[in-house]
């Protein structure tokens, strides 16, 4: 690792490799990431990526988007991101990520909750893990990125509202000041922060909590999404996600007398309000989803990991219904960003979950945050490439660094904070360890 960079990103999920990957040959690039490179949630999105489906799918699209949001969202960027979907597939087969696709070798869609019509591509039930890799490929090749794993942000170094780089830790707990131009946030969301949650548990929101130490300005950070369906399970850790295309292709969900009790594929807020609803009415831990219906071909080669995590918590989803309880998943909130993924600070910019350009609203659509990502991704070095700028090295008292788990858990702590003073319902239920 050198002192001086052009950009250093911090994440190595689909916003920040692509990121890297659309800036110019010429800049030198540093890719962060605080475990292995494949540890982001990115790797772990199961559904798949929505692709506007000609013209006339693009007002029932964009209808979609804004309805699972509340109509909160930013207009303009859920334009932008439809709008731009097919360029970013097209280049994610450049890239030769494995969509599926029909007997006739045509690229297949699949529908998921609250979609008006099948519009997503998708990777068996791992898409995530499909599109992250191949940009992780791609990134590792190319001579102007280095990529550090084990290597954490612990602070932003700026000066005057611009930023300078950022405070590096290693695994050895040495910090080191790190120069560039331009920094990319792309450090995931808050599932850390969650007992229950589907993401990893070192993604915490540490990166959010260190932009507020340095007032950069936030945007709905009590908007967070809980997925009604992961699977059941006593065993402590993260929650394996039950993909949201389960219920696309035909499951059902089921209370504790077998039947069903609400719309499958409404938004994921409404469902899983209607499941904790059925939950404390039954006096259960979990409701029932069954995939019977969708049949044994469907379940082995469409859901094929998914049927291996449910087959080694002892249940087999072609002869049985499976338990499922909501849990947390995505945050719809963060660094607030304008549509080049510009934050309030001069130089520092902000992409994927860290970030909040408004495209989801209050209540993310179903396969909708690949695509944001990348999009948005993309459009941060665009904006990059087209404001050259010097970076300043600003001394910096390194003795400050010595106590990093008391930093982290302040940089954590602030984030808990603002999400109980917003929303202290939520925070009661999901955050309140007492509760």
């Amino acid at each position: 690792m050198k002192e001086h960079y052009d950009v250093i990103i911090v994440g190595t999920g689909a916003a920040g490799l692509y990121c890297a990957l659309n800036l110019p040959e010429k800049m030198k690039i540093l890719l962060i990431t605080k475990q292995e490179a494949d540890q982001s949630d990115s790797f772990l999105a199961q559904g798949g990526i929505c692709m506007l489906r000609g013209e006339d799918d693009y007002e029932n699209y964009f209808e979609d988007t804004m309805r699972a949001g509340h109509y909160e969202n930013n207009k303009r960027a859920v334009d932008l991101m439809i709008r731009s979907s097919n360029d970013i597939i097209r280049d994610l087969l450049r890239y030769h990520v494995d969509f599926a696709r029909d007997g006739l070798g045509n690229l297949a869609f699949t529908r998921e909750g609250a979609h008006s019509q099948p519009r997503i591509l998708f990777h068996e039930d791992i898409t995530g893990k499909e599109i992250t890799q191949t940009l992780l490929t791609a990134a590792k090749i190319k001579e102007n990125i280095e990529i550090c794993e084990y290597m954490t942000m612990v602070d932003l170094i700026s000066k005057d509202n611009t930023v300078c780089g950022i405070i590096a830790m290693d695994r050895n707990d040495q910090a080191f000041p790190v120069y560039s131009q331009y920094v990319v946030l792309a450090c995931g969301g808050i599932g850390g922060l969650f007992k229950n949650s589907t993401n990893f548990s070192h993604i915490a929101g540490d990166g959010v909590g260190i932009a507020m130490k340095h007032h950069v300005e936030m945007e709905n950070l009590d908007y967070i999404q809980i997925h009604p369906t992961t699977l059941y399970s006593k065993k402590p850790g993260r929650r394996f996600l039950v993909s949201e295309s389960v219920r696309g292709e035909g499951a059902l969900l089921y209370d504790k007398n077998g039947q069903r009790f609400t719309n499958e594929l409404q938004p994921r807020d409404l469902l899983s309000q209607k499941i904790f609803a059925q939950m404390e009415k039954d006096g259960t831990e979990f409701v029932w989803e069954d995939m019977r219906p969708l049949g044994e071909k469907t379940i082995l080669e469409h859901f094929p990991h998914i049927y291996e995590q449910c087959v080694e918590e002892g249940f087999d989803p072609r002869k049985e219904p499976i338990p499922v309880v909501p849990a947390q998943h995505y945050f719809m909130g963060g660094i607030k960003v304008n549509l080049g993924s510009k934050t309030s600070m001069k130089g520092l910019y902000a992409c994927g979950e860290t970030s909040c350009n408004g495209v989801h609203g209050r209540n993310r659509l179903a396969s909708n945050s690949l695509l944001e990502s990348l999009v948005f991704a993309k459009a941060a070095a665009k904006d990059i490439t087209e404001h050259p700028s010097k970076a300043e090295t600003v001394e910096v008292d390194l003795s400050q660094y010595k106590n990093e788990e008391q930093r982290e858990k302040e940089n954590e702590q602030l984030v808990l904070d603002e999400i109980k003073r917003k929303d202290r319902s939520f925070y009661d239920q999901w955050c309140n360890d007492e509760n």
